[in-house]
């Protein structure tokens, strides 16, 4: 899986009708994002505020009054990406659905590639771009190839050469376990001998330089008997 794919990209669907909403939710995982479904009440709505998710696509069977107050609850504390599946409404009661901070509306019954179309619209008006080939983007995370620099929220990370192409074979390969021969060749351009742990030193260093930033340190993953996993936790 590529790092810098809508993969890494985040979506909970708060549904009432999960059967009927499976179409929907099945298209979304489909094309890479990583999909949570919940049910939804409205008494429940404002609790998914402090999600921690790219976007949240509320599927409502039946609009009140009540619930679009509840738009706005999540808004207050929610700085995702908010999208909204609606029964066919008139044009005022949509002007008020995005006046309470609502990102985008589809009328019921929605087409599956529009929906698609419209969250891919979203994701890129908001900064979730795909990445270019020389620059991995993880959380906060960016790993440029091009100028081999690794920073975090802009702040850069002090890497040596050798721990620089490490990181990046492993981000390049991430949510694959990668073995010590595998690592050896790619950034030591020898054959693992089975003995000698220059590779768990590197690591090591890395995992020291990322230590003070407590969203990095759990990235690059000890996978026992194997080698080592870079992964971001969802």
């Amino acid at each position: 899986m590529q790092p810098n794919k809508k993969s890494c990209k985040s979506i909970l669907f708060l549904t009432d009708n999960e059967i009927v909403a499976r179409p929907l939710v099945d298209a979304l995982a489909h094309e890479g994002f990583a999909v949570s479904v919940h049910a939804k009440t409205e008494k429940q709505l404002d609790g998914y505020a402090a999600k921690d998710v790219n976007l949240i696509i509320i599927d409502s069977s039946t609009f009140s009054l009540e619930e679009l107050s509840t738009y706005s609850q999540i808004r207050a504390g929610y700085t995702g990406l908010l999208m909204v599946l609606i029964d066919d409404i008139d044009e005022m009661l949509q002007v008020l659905v995005f006046e309470q901070g609502v990102d985008d509306l589809l009328i019921k019954p929605v087409n599956h590639l529009l929906m698609l179309a419209r969250t891919r619209a979203l994701l890129r008006r908001n900064g979730y771009r795909v990445a270019p080939i020389n620059l991995l983007l993880f959380e906060g995370l960016e790993i440029n190839s091009g100028l081999r620099r690794a920073t975090y929220l802009g702040q850069e990370i002090p890497l040596t050469s050798r721990e620089f192409d490490l990181l990046w074979h492993l981000a390049k390969n991430a949510y694959t376990t990668l073995d010590r021969d595998q690592l050896y060749k790619a950034v030591l351009g020898i054959d693992y001998n089975g003995h000698d742990r220059y590779i768990d030193m590197y690591v090591a260093r890395i995992r020291s330089k990322m230590s003070p930033y407590p969203n990095l340190s759990q990235m690059i993953k000890t996978v026992r008997g194997n080698g080592y996993l870079f992964a971001v936790e969802q």
